[in-house]
């Protein structure tokens, strides 16, 4: 446990980011939402939710709360989003709320960056309802399971490591599959999607990768340097497609350029491009094209 506060600091907008820092301040509490976490003001007159062991049971209307109880302070200026945060808190068992935290913050080291705030809700729902349908006998299996390893390998690192502590910290043994549906969570947290964007994006990749293995005149060199970087620049053109974000550069001699000197590449970087606009319902630019078909030049062994 780090000493301080730990901070999880949400933007106006509705569009935060998770963040932690050591901080020092003075809470005066509003109310107890449950046995370890009470609803605070600080100095400023902000209201903040702070977690720690028992502070619920000592929580009295305007008592001032000593640092060296304080775990963790959530701080959130939107206030709908802090409403739905006490909610949370209020319904789900609070051993989960722990162990949802926990896994939030492994995450946020290991990628070393800043998830949205939605990971915070979604992830505790999702782990709570995992539970119960483990408990009640109910499996589903994870479609994009295999996507999700060869294309988020670090994302499912965090997943595999949150069935241990849901493990440890629970006694609940989770499938390893779970691994992977909490892996689409933190990548929905990463680049500020809904889920439904995520899982169309992870299940583009595969398609995408099964033409890249199937086109005559391409052979991926799984071994290349490049091949990561190609997996990377995968994932960033179709999270941009399916999300409509727009902002290429036009650069005709460019695009004119690729076409005739990896004119293969080429060929197979407008396939894909035409797989990803007929399910996205968005246009590929050719300069997208173009820089796909370079990165499939550096890793094609038939050149």
């Amino acid at each position: 446990m780090r000493s301080g506060f730990f901070i999880l600091s949400f933007a106006e907008s509705g569009k935060g980011k998770l963040e932690s820092k050591v901080d020092k301040m003075r809470f005066q509490v509003i109310k107890a939402i449950n046995n370890n976490v009470v609803s605070c003001v600080d100095e400023a007159g902000c209201e903040h939710i702070v977690m720690g062991r028992g502070l619920g049971f000592q929580a009295k209307e305007l008592k001032v709360i000593n640092e060296e109880d304080v775990e963790k302070v959530f701080r959130i200026t939107n206030q709908s989003e802090l409403e739905r945060l006490k909610r949370v808190f209020t319904q789900l068992p609070q051993e989960q709320m722990e162990v949802c935290t926990q896994i939030i913050q492994y995450a946020c080291d290991i990628l070393k960056r800043d998830l949205n705030e939605s990971i915070y809700y979604t992830l505790a729902d999702h782990i709570n309802f995992a539970i119960q349908r483990q408990r009640e006998g109910i499996y589903f299996t994870n479609a994009l399971d295999t996507e999700v390893r060869l294309f988020y390998p670090q994302e499912y690192a965090v997943g595999l490591h949150a069935l241990e502590e849901i493990h440890r910290m629970l006694g609940v043994q989770l499938s390893e599959e779970e691994a992977s549906s909490i892996a689409l969570h933190i990548v929905n947290a990463e680049y500020d999607n809904s889920l439904g964007i995520t899982m169309l994006v992870t299940k583009a990749l595969g398609n995408m990768l099964q033409i890249l293995n199937h086109w005559e005149t391409i052979e991926i060199d799984h071994e290349s340097l490049y091949c990561d970087e190609l997996i990377v620049h995968m994932k960033f053109l179709a999270l941009s497609v399916f999300s409509d974000t727009h902002g290429d550069k036009r650069e005709p001699a460019f695009v004119n350029l690729v076409r005739t000197s990896y004119p293969r590449e080429f060929g197979c970087a407008s396939a894909v491009a035409d797989y990803l606009e007929e399910n996205s319902g968005h246009k590929v630019s050719d300069e997208k094209k173009a820089y796909l078909a370079i990165h499939l030049h550096r890793v094609n062994r038939m050149e």
